[in-house]
């Protein structure tokens, strides 16, 4: 999952929106609407499955937002390989189930079923308020979007966000999908924002800048005339979902180098062009409207000679 940056950016954008009348919709048959698809309440997790500690906590901590780039040592590098393998194979689970007719919750039941087959958590559930398995977002939908009772139609787009939760820490990765017949203009979007995880991760080394990543993410998106969406970031990841060092996906000065231990995840949003942003009430569905997003992720760890991809999937080459 995301973490949010640039708060006052963010609802001075929303004031604009409210202002602004949309004529017409240029990319999808239907805008995504808010409310209009019911949610089912989230689904049980057997007992015996260990929960990660803000369900129980008086006061929750979700995440360290400042201080530095923490760093694992072999223990906790081979948990977090073996809970990020979870997630990945969860994501291609989730990627191969997609198909025109089922509604986002009948993906979250899938990813669900296949987390706690795994004994593994579904992260997102009780994670601030969160109340499924996981993230879909779908067509203009930037990010956090709830699975709910809306069927994807043909053309439809969509993120699928895993984390899950195993012996103590955290597995993120999220993967695109679509809804055929697909719009040449939204696959694009969709290939270069993967192209544009992959060359950051290619990258990755110790004693390179944090902040090399966001360049070259913009780099790629304004070649192919895209914009990255400015107000989420990927994260440090351990015990803790949300933990230093910061990844910003667009130009930037965030402080400090890689150095071996380092586990962070790279995960731009990409987006059709540069607009306004729009939040639901449920306070975690950001929409652009009509204005199509991509957004892929990926779990790094900073090695000795340069990175290994934690949440690769078995059947993803180019990294």
């Amino acid at each position: 999952m995301l973490s949010r940056i640039g708060k006052q950016y963010h609802f001075r954008q929303i004031t604009r929106l409210k202002q602004t009348k949309r004529s017409h919709i240029e990319y999808f048959n239907k805008p995504i609407i808010e409310g209009q698809y019911g949610v089912v309440p989230a689904r049980a997790v057997p007992s015996h499955i260990q929960k990660p500690s803000y369900l129980s906590e008086t006061k929750p901590v979700y995440g360290i937002y400042e201080g530095a780039p923490v760093v694992h040592n072999q223990d906790m590098i081979q948990k977090l390989k073996k809970a990020a393998q979870i997630a990945a194979q969860t994501a291609h689970v989730a990627q191969k189930s997609v198909k025109q007719g089922m509604t986002t919750d009948d993906l979250d039941k899938i990813v669900h079923e296949f987390i706690i087959s795994q004994n593994a958590y579904p992260s997102p559930i009780g994670f601030k308020g969160f109340p499924k398995s996981v993230c879909t977002s779908v067509n203009e939908v930037c990010c956090h979007g709830i699975p709910n009772l809306r069927p994807l139609d043909f053309g439809d787009s969509l993120n699928i966000d895993v984390t899950i939760f195993y012996d103590g820490v955290h597995g993120d990765t999220s993967v695109m999908a679509q809804v055929p017949e697909m719009n040449p203009k939204i696959t694009k979007l969709i290939n270069t924002t993967q192209k544009a995880l992959y060359e950051a991760i290619k990258i990755c080394k110790p004693g390179e800048k944090f902040s090399k990543i966001g360049d070259i993410v913009e780099e790629v998106a304004a070649d192919e005339g895209f914009t990255v969406c400015e107000l989420f970031t990927g994260h440090g990841i351990g015990e803790l979902m949300h933990m230093p060092p910061m990844i910003i996906h667009n130009f930037n000065d965030y402080p400090g180098v890689m150095v071996p231990g380092n586990v962070f995840t790279i995960e731009p949003v990409l987006l059709m062009r540069h607009d306004q942003y729009s939040m639901w009430k449920d306070n975690f569905t950001v929409v652009s409207p009509d204005n199509p997003s991509a957004q892929w992720e990926h779990m790094v760890l900073i090695t000795e000679k340069g990175y290994e991809v934690l949440t690769k999937r078995e059947d993803e080459t180019g990294i």
